[in-house]
């Protein structure tokens, strides 16, 4: 169940990272992208990609290692953001609106750094966009998929073919359970729209990593070849639509998610491995959408495309040398230390 050390995920991380915030920039500043950029979308890979290494993590570091390895890279850079975007809202309101609301400020940081990344006070829908950081759904996604992964381990031990099942039964949801639930139930929202919140809906998307992780060493050769041959079905990125060729934007179909996820892998252990000394992925990803609005409240620089870019990747650095890069030398293992011997 290991891999090579050697390989450029980090890169493709990067890259994915890059394409969410160049989207989000644009689409809330009113810039065009090259349209291909929607066929390449990041959260999609990032859910496989996790699926892929953090199943692996848990069964290289079980237990209480697995638990603090995963808090000392998710929550130390998740606490700074939260503060940066709490700095947003005082920036739009003006600092003594902490003395008016306190509760408010710290209720919503609170819910930033443990599973209410959704929250959004009423009292912040004046600040930007409306959402100070609306992208960290995501995060509830992956955390809850990481409290998930021992149990699915556990599981795996009694019942044959799990993760098979389990990735039928979260398509089937993300598949019918748009039609399904149209009712709001709280607000605007449907329970579709709560369950899309959790690895209930995307689940798929992390079992197939899960399964990539297993098999790896079975079909490890073929990860050049399977790539390339992706390539010959890159049309379905201009005519693709629906649930088995859907090619663009979060909600892909199968049929293209799985050629994407061929070209993830070719793309990570199918090319010339090119080290990177520091990893902004995390800190992009987090940090983007503070300084997006940050740039919205201040009405000169709402149309300030190349400043979001540039402050966001400074942020992303300043988080990595100063939160991220600290916390990590405090893990007692990592997944590359584990796949040492491969890598040799």
């Amino acid at each position: 169940m290991s891999f090579p050390i050697q390989n450029n995920l980090q890169w493709l991380r990067l890259l994915l990272a890059t394409q969410v915030l160049v989207e989000h920039a644009a689409v809330e500043m009113g810039q065009w992208t090259p349209p291909v950029l929607a066929n390449f979308p990041g959260v999609p890979a990032f859910f496989f990609v996790s699926g892929f290494l953090i199943y692996s993590a848990y069964c290289h570091s079980p237990g209480v290692q697995y638990c603090r390895n995963r808090l000392l890279r998710l929550f130390p850079a998740l606490l700074f953001v939260a503060l940066g975007g709490a700095a947003v809202a005082l920036y739009a309101h003006g600092v003594g609106d902490l003395a008016r609301h306190p509760l408010t400020y710290a209720s919503w940081i609170s819910a930033q750094v443990t599973l209410g990344q959704a929250y959004n006070p009423g009292h912040f829908r004046d600040v930007g966009n409306g959402v100070i950081n609306g992208s960290l759904w995501t995060i509830t996604t992956e955390i809850l998929f990481y409290l998930a992964v021992p149990a699915i381990v556990a599981l795996e031990r009694r019942v044959r073919f799990l993760v098979p099942m389990l990735v039928s039964a979260s398509f089937a949801l993300y598949a019918l359970g748009p039609s399904l639930w149209q009712q709001p139930i709280y607000r605007d929202k449907t329970i579709y729209d709560i369950l899309a919140l959790t690895p209930v809906v995307w689940g798929w998307m992390f079992g197939l990593g899960i399964l990539a992780v297993q098999h790896f060493g079975s079909f490890r050769k073929y990860i050049g070849p399977v790539a390339i041959l992706a390539v010959l079905v890159i049309p379905m990125m201009w005519s693709g639509q629906g649930l088995v060729w859907g090619a663009s934007g979060n909600r892909l179909g199968l049929a293209y998610f799985l050629v994407y996820a061929a070209l993830i892998l070719g793309f990570a252990f199918a090319t010339r491995y090119v080290p990177l000394r520091m990893d902004l992925s995390y800190g992009i990803y987090v940090w983007h959408m503070p300084i997006i609005n940050a740039l919205l409240v201040s009405v000169a620089l709402a149309h300030s495309f190349v400043l979001a870019l540039g402050l966001t990747v400074m942020m992303a650095a300043v988080s990595w040398f100063l939160v991220e890069e600290p916390a990590l030398r405090l893990k007692k293992t990592s997944l590359l230390a584990a796949n040492g011997k491969e890598a040799a």
